[in-house]
């Protein structure tokens, strides 16, 4: 039986790892434990469902917890709160990048050349051309595209239905919002967000806020 720790437990992100879990192991069983790092008086995510067909879910809190050495984890979120849970149950428990697993949706188009790191998660219907290559902790949402020759750094998210065209960067933490397209050989530093339907025409620098048609910083990140 496939067993796996997801540690945290935001329900939106649970509901799409658990069901891609279903797919890559479509003939076991599969038994997934979640791990909560936050009390439920402040998840605003546990009224929404997350069970899959398949998958044996049980949750634990924390305090309650103590893992064991052999079982690959996931980060049990593919949103803003990535990192913030990678950091607490890396000091917490000593959870380094190589006990992460990547999920990759069957659906989903990866060319064999693309460079992969740690804990990425691939959605549905996605596309990853040849030479691109993905840092550890990377989310590629449902039917979303990434060119030839991209890099996309750590914790980068590129959400549903954007296109990022070839030989471009994308910073650690960056977020790339629904439906946006990033025209070829840009860079777009660390932490930035790029408005959802925005078009990215030219270099966006770091730690800001940009969006339109073509795209123009609007302001900082707070």
């Amino acid at each position: 039986m496939p067993h796996f720790y997801l540690l945290g437990q935001s329900n939106f992100g649970i509901s799409v790892l658990v069901d891609c879990l279903s797919c890559l192991f479509p003939d076991e069983r599969i038994q997934a434990d979640i791990i909560a790092n936050l009390p439920p008086e402040q998840n605003t995510s546990l009224a929404y469902a997350y069970e899959a067909p398949g998958v044996q879910s049980t949750v634990h809190h924390w305090q309650n917890w103590a893992p064991e050495a052999a079982i690959p984890c996931l980060i049990g979120s593919i949103g803003k709160g990535r990192r913030a849970i990678f950091e607490f149950f890396q000091a917490h428990f000593q959870i380094d990048e190589q006990r992460y697993y990547t999920t990759i949706h069957p659906s989903a188009v990866v060319s064999k050349s693309v460079e992969m790191g740690r804990g990425n998660h691939i959605s549905p219907l996605s596309v990853v051309a040849p030479y691109a290559r993905l840092d550890d902790f990377v989310v590629i949402n449902r039917n979303a595209s990434v060119g030839h020759h991209t890099v996309l750094e750590r914790f980068a998210t590129v959400n549903p239905g954007a296109n990022v065209a070839g030989a471009c960067r994308i910073g650690e933490g960056v977020t790339i919002g629904a439906g946006a397209t990033v025209i070829d050989q840009i860079t777009i530093g660390a932490g930035s967000v790029i408005g959802a339907g925005s078009v990215v025409t030219k270099d966006i620098p770091a730690g800001v806020i940009a969006f339109g048609s073509p795209a123009k910083v609007i302001r900082e990140v707070s």
